[in-house]
């Protein structure tokens, strides 16, 4: 009563603007956001990409209520306060309410747009949050990522807000009436009550429904409340509370929380997930490289390809072979139709190529190191920026005798942006420098390890120096969107066409040079969604088309266990190189029963999913939603599992934490 009182004597008209001003907002970005929701994600009705949805008009009428109390509350506080300091400033009414109006609904439906746009291109795995980590927590790269994505909505939004500013202006400047009377702080009361019956209320209902927490989160100001409620719920302070997509399993134990070590047989499952940790499971153990002298030495090239798709391999466009000079190695040699990456994204892929470590506890020698012990000189040649990805994925290239990437020469780079993950020369420079090496060592008697990554196949697919091949498509950065699928895929499949031709003349100058005819390696870092279940690019899925890569193999007697993992690589060359001379070069493939590869997605420390990858399917755990696919069929909660799922389920989890364990042991000196 009092507080009725109190507010019927401090300007009521204030109020009731402030409470026009707040419905207005909300009306207007929550029609906004069930537009997107459903555009997007058929929310409402259920489709492609609709992981959840509501069902049935109950369903939709609670969220709708949600989504207009959400809106309400983070709107009504921010007009609240922004005209309540406008009518201390004793600005006139008409102007503060358009004001509060632009300044409280402008940055939401920013944010919302922003949103969109990266979800059309990144399909569900738009998440900011995982792009600051695969960028290695920095600003620029984060931006270079994302700037050709953005730029559109960036430039409407600030057209936007130019508008919106002229609006306010006029309104100032045009506008009737008095100045506003000064506004007792007893009015912002209402705008406090809002929030809280807002944030009490939009949390019960997401921690209480997966549904809603799926739609709610995808609104801005669901967010805005998100993150407060997680904060104000973290009561132990282990960073994580009760609201959060990655919510803390008790939230009265500092001990337990998402990505917490799980020490084997203490009784508490720190994680949160599938229990204890056993007792009995063995550590986890990455195969050791012997360091005795190898047993035959020919010359050996190792292609990296980036975000090269393994379905190009053997493929044709407007009736031209894409790869010939690919084609001709593997039936020379083999080529394997099951090799995939751990990861899909540059750094740790690299990383893990080259080191033959999953979970990065080996000892820092890498495959640079294999080639120097055994008296080999090291060439290696990147068309990108080989520092990319920190300390952390390193593997050795200023150890090689002679290294070149992107770094050397940055005016000569088709890249925009020059930031360490942004970085690169076309294939053109890196051939030059590949055949200016060759002829400066010529036949040398020390056998050679040459080591060559062509860039060009990276977003945005082409670039001025790219020739076409089997196609005159030239898709713009600009004009790159789902709806140009079939230009973009004409424009990829050329310039792979094109990288292809130089692996090409890399090997001719080998042979030329060398006189002789070199083991040859080829594999790509990752592969490449070109909207293929509405993503584009790599990184943000464990699907086939961004984790499976080409992979061929010709003159080394290699033994290629599948489904093959990019960190057996190591492993399998030096044990090639340990078979007697007088043995035949001969590659083959060989199909192992229960063979599995671990396959993660973010970093290892803190992955958005795990997953093992068998010939027969792929099981995925998504720590977000704290659900389980089997072999490709439907997400379930993990408690649900019972038989040979559940076991699958625990395996991928206890190798999972195995490997955090022996990280945390390795960090420790242990």
């Amino acid at each position: 009563m009092a507080l009725n009182d109190g507010l019927r004597r401090y300007q009521p008209e204030f109020l009731w603007r402030w409470l026009a001003v707040t419905l207005t907002g909300a009306l207007l970005l929550s029609t906004v956001d069930a537009l997107l929701l459903q555009r997007a994600r058929d929310f409402f009705t259920g489709g492609f990409l609709s992981v959840d949805h509501l069902n049935g008009p109950g369903a939709i009428a609670t969220f709708l209520s949600l989504s207009l109390l959400s809106d309400a509350a983070v709107i009504g506080l921010v007009t609240g306060l922004f005209m309540w300091i406008l009518c201390r400033l004793q600005v006139r009414a008409t102007t503060a309410v358009a004001a509060a109006l632009t300044v409280g609904v402008a940055p939401l439906i920013v944010v919302d747009s922003i949103s969109y746009e990266l979800l059309r291109y990144l399909g569900d795995a738009a998440d900011i949050s995982l792009m600051f980590e695969l960028t290695g927590g920095s600003v620029a790269e984060l931006l270079a990522v994302a700037a050709s994505h953005l730029m559109l909505p960036a430039l409407l939004m600030a057209a936007a807000g130019t508008g919106a500013g002229a609006l306010v202006w006029l309104v100032h400047r045009y506008a009737a009436g008095a100045p506003s009377k000064p506004a007792r702080p007893i009015l912002l009361a209402a705008p406090v009550v809002l929030w809280a019956a807002g944030l009490l209320i939009v949390t019960a209902a997401t921690v209480s429904s997966d549904v809603m927490e799926n739609g709610m989160r995808r609104k801005p100001s669901g967010k805005v409340l998100g993150m407060v409620a997680d904060v104000v719920s973290d009561v132990d302070r282990d960073g994580f509370g009760i609201a959060a997509r990655l919510s803390d399993p008790d939230a009265f134990n500092a001990a337990v929380f998402p990505y917490a070590v799980d020490y084997p047989g203490n009784g508490v499952d720190e994680d949160g997930v599938g229990g204890d940790f056993p007792a009995s499971v063995p550590p986890y153990q990455e195969a050791q490289i012997p360091t005795s002298p190898w047993l035959r030495r020919p010359d050996v090239v190792l292609i990296v390809l980036e975000s090269f798709r393994a379905d190009v391999v053997g493929s044709s466009f407007a009736g031209r072979a894409v790869t010939p000079v690919l084609d001709a190695l593997a039936s020379q040699g083999v080529s394997s139709a099951d090799a995939y990456s751990h990861n899909g994204y540059t750094a740790q892929s690299r990383y893990h190529l080259f080191s033959g470590s999953v979970a990065g506890v080996g000892d820092g020698r890498t495959v640079i190191d294999d080639f120097k012990r055994n008296g080999y000189t090291v060439a290696y040649f990147s068309g990108q920026d080989e520092s990319f990805g920190a300390a952390a994925y390193q593997i050795g290239f200023n150890r090689a005798d002679v290294s070149y990437d992107a770094r050397v020469e940055p005016e000569r780079r088709y890249s925009t942006f020059t930031t360490a993950g942004s970085l690169a020369v076309p294939l053109s420079v890196v051939e030059q420098r590949v055949d200016e090496f060759l002829r400066s060592r010529g036949r040398e008697r020390e056998p050679l390890f040459l080591y060559v990554n062509f860039h060009d196949t990276h977003f945005p697919y082409s670039h001025d120096g790219i020739e076409t091949l089997v196609s005159d498509a030239r898709l713009p950065r600009s004009s790159i969107s789902p709806g140009a699928r079939d230009a973009l895929w004409a424009t990829y499949v050329n310039t792979a066409a094109n990288v292809d031709r130089a692996i090409g003349h890399v090997l001719s100058a080998v042979r030329r040079e060398r006189g002789n005819e070199p083991a040859v390696l080829v594999l790509a870092d990752h592969g490449e969604s070109l909207f293929d279940e509405g993503f584009l690019g790599h990184g943000y899925a464990l699907n086939e088309v961004q984790t499976r890569v080409p992979f061929i193999a010709v003159n080394l007697p290699l033994v290629i266990e599948q489904p093959f993992g990019q960190s057996d690589l190591r492993r399998i060359v030096d044990a090639a190189l340990r078979v007697p001379a007088d043995v035949p070069s001969t590659p083959r493939l060989q199909s192992t029963e229960g063979r599995r590869v671990f396959q993660y997605l973010g970093t290892i420390n803190r992955p958005r999913q795990i997953a093992f990858l068998r010939r027969d399917g792929r099981t995925v755990y998504d720590f977000r939603s704290q659900r389980v696919q089997i072999r490709g069929g439907a997400w379930t909660a993990p408690e649900d599992l019972d038989g040979p799922d559940r076991a699958e389920f625990l395996a991928l989890v206890r190798a999972w934490e195995g490997m955090i364990q022996a990280r945390k042991s390795s960090d420790q000196g242990e």
